[in-house]
């Protein structure tokens, strides 16, 4: 145990992040830490990924596996943002006072929606009652169901969306229900009722999660065992859960989360005994706490207090307290937050050490000139909304605020860490020390910060955080520069979901070489994109019809040094935030390349109107899915519908096939290169309880991998089957391509489907550790492979 005296000598050998000139020697002794030991936390809920699954559990596996569309996630994230979007329209700010008022104009919002899903499930399920669809042609039973079909009544764009991918999604189940049926040898009938009949009770309390998230809570899943279900079936969930571990969720719940559990209810529906009630379900619940919490709502009162105490403390006056009574609220809200629950000691030290070090810059002789510096850099040049136009009016507050977030990304970063590192008094002082000069490094102007810390020097900007005192706050970069994007530079750059900076520019209309100015933001606990992009208001013109969440892609180090030369911009977080927009870290950084002069695509139009139309400008994408157990491989490849419009002219001007098959080959070859950062997973749905990685080098759980030379190999045969595929069908499709493309819904999907794959069953075998690894022979089969064309997105 460190005396006080060695304490003091350890701090007082750290650098100070300040720059020369702004640097001052602290009391080392006050910061002190005194002798503590705490047990480790109990918190830990998660179910035993180690054991091997009954019959039961694979069945709920497969079915899980087809329900998941990430059409239907986007389309509840997609309903969530209207929603808030309209109580912002309503009522100005999120006052506690304003709640109960806010939640109900919230509820009457969705109302009509509830209405219409729970009129097209009940009438379903009166419509196929006693009808044996196991015993109906795919076609003859695509015929049944599209009787149902309802005439919408006036829905707003997000509930025409969300109706319309439920619809999707209960024709599926029971197009599930029919192949489950004739699989485990049951009339489908006997099964097909029950199961309409929970999705039918789901979607009550499905909205009304959805209602949680858009006034500021955060929603409990569907049912609590939701995600650990989901690492239990498949790699990919798996991955993430790992990957997740490393930083916390800028929300502890998300649509695709909620989503996610909302399938997982219908798989174990049908699954099990689907009459039977199950125990301990919370999509059940009528109780509101059950449903859900209020951390944001917490944080944000305690931000507000927190910039209020800086903004009134005298120059000498100790902040300790002040910290130490935020902190619970923070971690309340952080996912890794319960690294430091059960550990005053530690608060106390970050408290005890923060209010030391941010102490020298309250008080009106010294909070003046860093309140001016901030505004100097660049503040002026963002056209503020009245909110944040009034915080500045109170010049005061402009110190306070930047204060207020060193200290919140501070004690964010330090709760990153591994457990040990709370355990050890030196790596303690060591990681707060770090957190604290990457905090003054974000949120200081670069002539207060020393030059080796500073993040982007060229630039000299700084973050600055808007609507601090809300329940989903962001940070935004006070610089804009102007670049130069050429169409080499954003093909190479990852964003969301497995594509491209480049493809998703061309989706929005961009012609390349293009001039961009880059506008850089920062998550905070509580930010989404949605809500971020649309609040903020910077552009103007055809630059507010250009940002919009489509075009929002994450700033990691690559990405900031190919675009800006300054790496250190970047953050660099798990994969597990790279492939959704609706899954983002807290801390994690973006940027939108706003076109500007020659090669700008249209403005879009505000409102609802633009919000649908910037929907509809999905980027070009692949993914693929391997189920181990049927030897099956599933390859999607979703075209823009700008790209599909350039590929229907070109057919339509006798150019053929080949314009065709160049979109289809960029894009498999964009999943190929992309899947090695794990940004466009090969999902892998297991076929018993061993944990799996998701990406193409198929690693396997503890560590095991496949040799490198089967890997090769392996990722080569895929290419062989497909490549060849794809040409023969775009020769003979052109016409079924574009027949797809006139659909209303936005661009095409082309799947193709490898059944009976050589060498599956063999690397499963491997994988389960009953074999050792296959030889490249074992790949050398043909699988069958059909093809097939779709409207719009598909992304299983």
């Amino acid at each position: 145990m460190l005396n006080q005296q060695e304490s003091s000598h350890l701090f007082a050998a750290q650098e100070n992040p300040f720059a020369e000139a702004f640097a001052e020697t602290g009391n080392g002794a006050a910061i002190g830490f005194a002798p503590w030991s705490e047990n480790l936390t109990p918190f830990t809920a998660t179910l035993d990924g180690g054991a091997s699954q009954s019959e039961t559990d694979r069945l709920v596996a497969e079915v899980y596996a087809e329900l998941r569309d990430e059409a239907f996630d986007e389309a509840l994230a997609f309903l969530a943002e209207e929603t808030e979007q309209a109580l912002d329209e309503r009522f100005v700010g999120e006052t506690p006072a304003s709640a109960q008022e806010r939640e109900r104009y919230a509820d009457a919002h969705l109302a009509p929606v509830r209405f219409e899903a729970q009129q097209y499930l009940q009438t379903l399920e009166a419509g196929m009652a006693g009808l044996d669809v196991g015993s109906l042609s795919e076609q003859q039973l695509d015929e049944v169901l599209e009787r149902f079909d309802p005439s919408i009544g006036e829905l707003t764009p997000a509930g025409e969306e969300f109706i319309g991918k439920l619809i999707k999604k209960a024709k599926g189940v029971v197009k599930t229900v029919a192949n489950v049926a004739k699989s485990v040898g049951k009339v489908a009938g006997s099964l097909l009722g029950p199961v309409l009949n929970k999705l039918r009770g789901l979607i009550n309390p499905l909205l009304r999660r959805v209602l949680s998230f858009a006034i500021g809570r955060l929603p409990a899943p569907l049912q609590p065992h939701a995600r650990a279900l989901a690492a239990r079936f498949t790699s990919e969930a798996a991955e993430e859960s790992i990957d997740e571990a490393q930083v916390s969720p800028a929300n502890l719940t998300d649509m695709e989360s909620l989503a996610e559990s909302f399938d997982a209810a219908i798989a174990e529906a049908l699954a099990g005994d689907a009459a039977a009630e199950f125990e301990g379900e919370a999509f059940g619940a009528t109780d509101e706490s059950e449903i859900e919490t209020r951390e944001l709502e917490v944080l944000a009162e305690a931000r507000g207090a927190l910039i209020e105490r800086l903004r009134d403390a005298d120059e000498d006056e100790d902040l300790a307290p002040a910290i130490e009574q935020f902190v619970p609220a923070l971690l309340g809200a952080l996912r890794l937050g319960i690294n430091l629950v059960g550990r005053p000691k530690v608060v106390g030290f970050l408290a005890n050490y923060l209010g030391q070090l941010i102490g020298k810059w309250v008080g009106p002789q010294l909070k003046g000139p860093l309140s001016n510096a901030i505004v100097d850099t660049g503040l002026r040049l963002i056209s503020l909304e009245a909110e944040d136009r009034a915080q500045l009016e109170r010049s005061d507050e402009v110190a306070p605020v930047a204060l207020a977030s060193v200290v919140e990304d501070t004690v964010r970063q330090f709760a990153e860490n591994e457990d040990y590192v709370f355990e050890d008094e030196e790596l303690t002082q060591l990681a707060t020390a770090e957190a604290f000069s990457q905090a003054v490094a974000t949120h200081f102007p670069p002539r207060f910060v020393r030059a080796s810390l500073q993040q982007a020097p060229s630039l000299g900007g700084t973050f600055v955080s808007r609507r601090p005192r809300s329940l989903r706050p962001y940070r935004k970069y006070n610089r804009t520069p102007d670049i130069q994007v050429t169409s080499q530079i954003a093909d190479t750059l990852p964003t969301f979901g497995g594509s491209t900076v480049g493809a998703a520019m061309r989706a929005a209309g961009a012609q390349f070489p293009i001039r961009a100015r880059m506008h850089i933001y920062q998550s905070a606990p509580g930010t989404t994109l949605q809500r971020m992009v649309r609040t903020d208001r910077s552009g103007a013109g055809a630059g507010r019809g250009y940002i919009n969440t489509a075009n929002v892609h994450p700033l990691t180090p690559a990405a900031a040094g190919v675009l800006l030369r300054e790496p250190k911009l970047g953050v660099a977080v798990p994969a597990a935030y790279l492939r959704s927009r609706q899954r983002i870290a807290a801390g994690q950084r973006f940027y939108i390349l706003e076109p500007v002069g020659a090669g700008a695509p249209p403005t879009l139009p505000a409102g609802p109107a633009g919000q649908a139309a910037a929907r509809r400008l999905r980027a070009s994408r692949a993914w693929a899915s391997v189920n181990m157990r049927q030897a099956r491989i599933t390859v999607g490849i979703y075209l823009s519908e700008a790209e599909t419009q350039k590929i229907v002219a070109a057919i339509r001007k006798g150019q053929g096939s080949l314009p065709l098959l160049q979109a289809l080959t960029r894009t498999y070859q964009d999943m190929e290169r992309l899947s090695a950062g794990g940004q466009a997973p090969l999902r892998m749905l297991r076929e018993d309880g061993e944990d799996g990685e998701t990406f193409e080098d198929f690693a396997a759980h503890r560590g095991k991998l496949l040799p490198p030379g089967l890997t090769a190999q392996l990722r080569q045969r895929l290419r062989a089957w497909v490549m060849p595929a794809l040409t023969k069908w775009a020769r003979a499709n052109a016409e079924a391509f574009v027949r797809a493309a006139g659909h209303p819904d936005p661009g095409v999907t082309v799947r193709i489907r490898l059944t009976a794959v050589p060498g599956l069953d063999a690397i499963r075998r491997m994988l389960r550790g009953g074999a050792s690894a296959p030889s490249g022979a074992a790949l050398r089969g043909t699988p069958s492979i059909a093809i097939s064309v779709t409207p719009g997105r598909g992304g299983k």
